[in-house]
C-alpha cells in the first residue's frame, strides 16, 4: 500500500485525489466535482489524464482486484438522462471504469459499484458536506487467501 501511495503522491499533493485505508481497504477518493460537470458522467478532458496515471499504477500491481464505486449526495436529481442519483453514481462509475481499462488495465480485475447518498463521508447539511459526498472511490480489494489459511486449501 505504501509503494502505491509514493507512486500517486504527486497527484495527492495536487489535490486529485487522497488516499484512506477504511475497514482495512486502501481506497483512493476522487472529487466528483473535479472529475464530471455537474449532474454528468462525462470525466473531464483534463481527468482523463489523472485517471490514465492512476490506471499506470495500479495495473502494475499482479493479481489484485479493484472496485470502482460512485457517490454523490443527496440532494435528488431527477434527469431525462438520471432518474435517480444511484443511476448518476452507476453511470459515473461505469465511465472511469470503461477509460481505466482503455488505459490498460486488466478489465477481469475491475467491477463497477453505484451507492448513490447511501455511503456518505459527511453531514448533507451544507455545501462543504455534499461536496465530500460527491467522489469516485477505487477500492484495493484484499486477497482473502493472503490473510486466512483454510484447513485443506492450497
Amino acid at each position: 500500500y505504501r509503494e502505491i501511495a509514493l507512486k500517486l503522491k504527486s497527484m495527492i499533493d495536487a489535490g486529485e485525489l487522497s488516499i484512506v485505508l477504511r475497514d482495512g481497504r486502501m481506497v483512493l477518493q476522487l472529487p466528483s466535482d473535479v472529475i464530471f460537470p455537474s449532474g454528468q458522467a462525462d470525466v473531464r478532458p483534463h481527468s482523463q489524464a489523472t485517471l490514465k496515471q492512476i490506471a499506470n499504477v495500479l495495473k502494475s500491481i499482479p493479481n489484485r482486484a479493484f472496485q470502482v464505486a460512485g457517490h454523490t449526495d443527496n440532494v435528488p436529481i431527477e434527469t431525462e438522462k438520471y432518474r435517480s442519483n444511484w443511476e448518476l453514481s452507476f453511470a459515473r462509475a461505469l465511465e472511469v471504469t470503461r477509460l481505466l481499462i482503455a488505459d490498460g488495465m486488466n478489465p477481469s480485475s475491475l467491477s463497477a459499484a453505484a451507492y448513490g447518498a447511501n455511503d456518505p463521508l459527511a453531514s448533507n447539511s451544507d455545501d462543504k458536506g455534499r461536496a465530500k459526498n460527491r467522489r469516485i472511490e477505487i477500492t484495493v480489494q484484499p486477497n482473502i487467501d493472503e490473510l486466512i489459511w483454510i484447513p485443506g486449501s492450497h
